[in-house]
C-alpha cells in the first residue's frame, strides 16, 4: 500500500504558521465593513459602510497577498531561483511591517465611523508583524533556510 505525505503541519515553523494563519484571516477581515454608520429620518433607519479594501486598504490586500504566496511558495518547497533565502525572508518580514504601518494609516486616515471590524485589523496586523519579526530573526539565525527550502542559496 502507498501512503501519500499529505500536509503536516508540524513540519511548519511558527513563523509560517502565524504569517499564514494571520494573513489569511486579515484578508478575510478586509471584506467586513471597516466603517459603518446607521442614521434615522422620520422613523425610518438605514445603515451603509465601506469595507477594508476601500481608499488605501487596497495597497494592504496586496500586502497580505504577497506574504499568503510567499508562505505558499515555501511551503509547497518551490526552488525559487530569486535571490537568497535569507533576502527573501528579509523581504517577508518589511511586509508585515508595512502591513501594520499601512492598517494604522488607513485607521488614522478614515477615522469616521470606525467598526469593529477595523479593530481586528489592527489585531491581525500586530500578530503578523510578529511573525515577521520571528522570520526576520530565524534568517538571522540558521542563514535564511526557514520552514523549507525555497532554492539552494545561491544568488542568480
Amino acid at each position: 500500500m502507498s501512503q501519500s505525505k499529505g500536509f503536516d503541519m508540524s513540519k511548519m515553523s511558527t513563523a509560517s504558521k502565524i504569517l499564514l494563519g494571520g494573513g489569511i484571516l486579515y484578508f478575510i477581515d478586509l471584506f467586513l465593513q471597516w466603517q459603518r454608520v446607521c442614521f434615522s429620518v422620520l422613523g425610518n433607519s438605514a445603515c451603509g459602510g465601506v469595507n477594508g479594501i476601500h481608499g488605501i486598504g487596497i495597497l494592504n490586500m496586496l500586502i497580505v497577498l504577497a506574504i499568503i504566496g510567499m508562505e505558499i511558495i515555501l511551503l509547497a518547497g518551490m526552488n525559487v531561483e530569486m535571490g537568497t533565502p535569507q533576502m527573501r525572508s528579509t523581504v517577508e518580514a518589511g511586509l508585515a511591517g508595512a502591513l501594520l504601518v499601512f492598517t494604522l494609516l488607513k485607521i488614522l486616515i478614515d477615522n469616521d465611523f470606525i467598526s469593529w471590524p477595523s479593530y481586528l485589523g489592527v489585531v491581525l496586523a500586530i500578530v503578523i508583524a510578529y511573525g515577521g519579526w520571528m522570520r526576520w530573526q530565524e534568517a538571522k539565525v540558521s542563514g535564511g533556510m526557514t520552514g523549507g527550502s525555497m532554492g539552494d542559496g545561491t544568488p542568480s
